[in-house]
């Protein structure tokens, strides 16, 4: 990236780890996942320099957070060592993104509370058991999660909740919120599943149609009634009526991704990566919205969109 020390971020995201003690069936980076347990070659835990020259870069941009993402970021063993880093070089918002199943551990999660870490993002679809455990494919990891996000507010964290919308849980997503009301929560994020990694090889089998997701979003965003925050990504705004100042990919602040081997603007990456038909052009979003993605209008058509005349 060039002149990245005058560039500005909302948040540099590191892919710190290839390896995942879950085999979510939407997830991402799925492929590299699948890379990392059959090639012994394959790179799946970044080097600890690697991710302090993250740390340091973020620094540099003024970005106004670090996040540790993957695959699993618990799974690394220095991951207190890089909080603590990244604490000490005066980061002040230190996230991790992770399933929850970690923090069954107590002991663990004051580990990461010490080091500097006090941002808990963690991936729960569903408050239907089996289904949770379902979309993140192995057994147990509900009920992990659920003890994980009492510990963590027991030692006084407020919790950052990611839903990934997808066939198995869009229909009981009210459900799920008024179950997450009885948590201590900081916001809760709607992502609509993306045709990528684990989800791009079935898609009809595991992605439902924005037209559906949408209605259950904004039914949950009126449940939620203002007590914390809440953001949608992936999402139109034709589909979201009421619901348009909570769309993340509208004119938020750009996150930039940094893998092993590449770094992305998510912002630019919408830009380029998505479609809108020519009605558009009258919509009063047409600034603002960059469209649906085209992997998911190869799959769905555009048919959905309903421009918002001026």
């Amino acid at each position: 990236m060039d002149n990245e020390e005058n560039k500005t971020a909302g948040k540099i995201e590191s892919l710190v780890i290839f390896k995942c003690n879950c085999r979510c069936v939407m997830c991402s980076t799925g492929l590299q996942i699948d890379r990392s347990l059959n090639n012994d070659s394959y790179q799946s835990i970044r080097p600890y320099k690697d991710i302090i020259k993250d740390i340091d870069k973020a620094v540099k941009m003024g970005a106004k957070g670090f996040a540790f993402s993957g695959g699993e970021a618990t799974l690394r063993k220095d991951l207190p060592l890089l909080i603590r880093y990244a604490r000490i070089s005066g980061l002040d918002h230190i996230e991790v993104q992770s399933n929850g199943k970690m923090y069954v551990y107590e002991a663990y999660c004051r580990k990461l509370i010490k080091a500097g870490a006090n941002n808990f993002v963690i991936s729960f679809h569903s408050c239907q058991e089996n289904i949770q455990d379902k979309i993140m494919g192995v057994p147990g990891t509900y009920k992990q999660a659920v003890q994980g996000m009492k510990n963590l507010n027991k030692l006084g964290q407020k919790l950052k909740i990611n839903i990934v919308l997808t066939k198995f849980n869009y229909d009981h997503l009210e459900k799920t919120v008024k179950f997450l009301l009885g948590f201590d929560i900081a916001e809760i994020r709607f992502t609509m599943c993306m045709l990528e990694g684990n989800a791009a090889i079935n898609p009809r089998a595991i992605v439902a149609k924005m037209s559906l997701v949408a209605p259950e979003i904004i039914k949950s965003i009126k449940t939620i009634n203002n007590r914390f925050g809440s953001y949608i990504y992936n999402m139109v705004p034709c589909l979201l009526p009421g619901c348009e100042k909570y769309i993340n990919d509208m004119g938020q602040m750009d996150t930039i991704l940094i893998g092993p081997d590449f770094e992305a603007s998510l912002d630019e990456e919408r830009k380029g990566k998505k479609i809108k038909i020519p009605e558009c052009k009258e919509c009063i979003y047409d600034k603002k919205c960059y469209g649906v993605w085209k992997k998911y209008a190869k799959v769905f058509g555009l048919d959905e969109i309903k421009p918002i005349k001026k």
